[in-house]
């Protein structure tokens, strides 16, 4: 007796296509490690292409070296604050949704994120369905 197991490939047809985002690129500019480690990987599989920095200059350098769909902004960084990326941003970045990140979750500092830029702003520590509802409410 032979046993058969459903691998999902058939002769002649093509496997269906699981990730319908895979160029869309984002931007993590966020100091802490974990965080990077954990959004970039959370971005991966839901299909997109991630890239982290961790200080603002290094933010500058890879805005000025690529176009980003959407960009994860940190309000507090070891150089600065994010608020002082988001006229490069919205100066070279046009079509980029900005997605602000802050462990400092209150109605000033969302009130400023929108009022400089931000398309929506995600409290940490954020769960995978606050960053997909994110993604989701910016378009991206």
């Amino acid at each position: 007796m032979t046993t058969r197991y459903n691998t999902g490939f058939q002769p002649g047809i093509a496997p269906a296509k699981v990730n319908t985002v895979s160029s869309k690129r984002v931007l993590i500019i966020d100091d802490e490690s974990d965080i990077c480690l954990l959004l970039s990987g959370l971005l991966r599989k839901l299909g997109y292409i991630p890239t982290c920095a961790q200080y603002i200059e290094e933010g500058r350098q890879c805005l000025l070296s690529q176009q980003y769909d959407a960009i994860f902004l940190d309000l507090n960084l070891p150089d600065g604050l994010g608020f002082d990326l988001l006229p490069l941003i919205r100066e070279d970045q046009v079509n980029a949704r900005v997605i602000m990140i802050s462990a400092f979750d209150g109605q000033a500092e969302r009130r400023r994120a929108v009022d400089q830029g931000a398309d929506f702003f995600v409290g940490k520590p954020f769960t995978r369905l606050s960053v997909e509802k994110a993604l989701q409410s910016t378009q991206v």
